[in-house]
């Protein structure tokens, strides 16, 4: 069974508001000031983005494979937090798509997509992890 590593550096900057965290020739702006919506994504927004770039990146694979094509794929998705102790208690997701397939294959398709979707895989070993998938 292979691995694979990854690696980003963050570095907090000098007005103690934001972060930068790079990876390659990549950036990518955080607020580290809690509370302050307009410092740049929190670290939970962060994580929900994670979430629907993986399970787009994991969609697209899947349909590749099943030669569906999506014309239009777009993710929203949310979480509950509690305060003590500050944890996601669950995060849900819906995939809206323009896709030439059946309701049975978009359901395949969301299915597959989420056993291949390492950040939706891990979470789930902490949280319920729900999606679904309607079409635009």
């Amino acid at each position: 069974m292979g691995t694979q590593e990854y690696h980003v550096h963050l570095s907090r900057q000098f007005d103690a508001v934001r972060a930068v965290s790079t990876v390659r020739d990549f950036s990518l702006t955080l607020g580290v000031h809690r509370g302050d919506s307009a410092a740049g994504f929190s670290a939970v927004e962060t994580l929900l983005s994670a979430v629907g770039a993986c399970v787009t990146t994991s969609l697209g694979m899947v349909a590749e494979m099943s030669r569906v094509q999506l014309s239009e794929v777009e993710v929203d998705v949310a979480g509950t937090r509690q305060d003590k102790p500050p944890i996601l208690t669950d995060v849900r997701f819906v995939v809206a798509v323009r896709a030439d397939a059946s309701d049975e294959k978009l359901l395949r398709l969301l299915s597959l997509a989420e056993r291949n979707s390492t950040v939706v895989s891990t979470l789930r070993l902490a949280i319920p992890v729900t999606g679904k998938i309607v079409r635009k």
